[in-house]
């Protein structure tokens, strides 16, 4: 059984940690890509974690089983279509810490936080492309080098080739 969480947990971190050649994020965490339906993502949940709680606005969250992040909380769009997907490190010794750089090139992003008072922030835009639409890639934390939460999320920026 160890030898099996050890090795999801191996997998988990590299589709995570490993970005695009040109230094964008990974358009998934753990499985979970925006726009997938309501049932395509409670079914990835469930394979990797269990629920624990719904919240207000289309929100839920699920403990997950990965050596890098305990939680994952989503959001639904009012057509059941994953808007946002948030996860939350683990803070145990036994964690496995994901520097920000592992999300993607640091050069590439914005840096939104104020370093002075321990706020890291670094933003990644993520243009519409075919069946993806356009979103933001979000790693914040407190420590320097390793990130306490890591989003993606929908914004309003549709893909000008399907417009026409």
């Amino acid at each position: 059984m160890k030898k099996i969480f050890a090795a999801g947990a191996l997998l988990a971190l590299s589709m995570l940690a490993s970005h695009a050649a040109d230094g964008e994020p990974k358009r998934e965490i753990l499985g979970l890509h925006l726009e997938m339906t309501k049932e395509e993502a409670t079914k990835r949940l469930a394979e990797i974690g269990t629920f624990e709680r719904d919240e207000r606005k289309q929100q839920a969250i699920w403990q997950v089983r990965d050596a890098s992040f305990s939680h994952l909380i989503i959001g639904m769009s009012k057509e059941g279509k994953l808007r946002y997907v948030t996860a939350v490190a683990r803070e145990d010794s036994a964690a496995r810490r994901i520097p920000y750089s592992a999300i993607g090139d640091l050069e590439q992003a914005r840096q939104a936080g104020d370093p002075a008072i321990k706020n890291f922030r670094f933003e990644w835009s993520l243009p519409a492309r075919q069946d993806q639409p356009a979103a933001v890639a979000v790693a914040l934390g407190r420590d320097p080098e390793f990130l306490s939460t890591y989003s993606l999320k929908r914004t309003g920026e549709t893909d000008p080739a399907a417009d026409g």
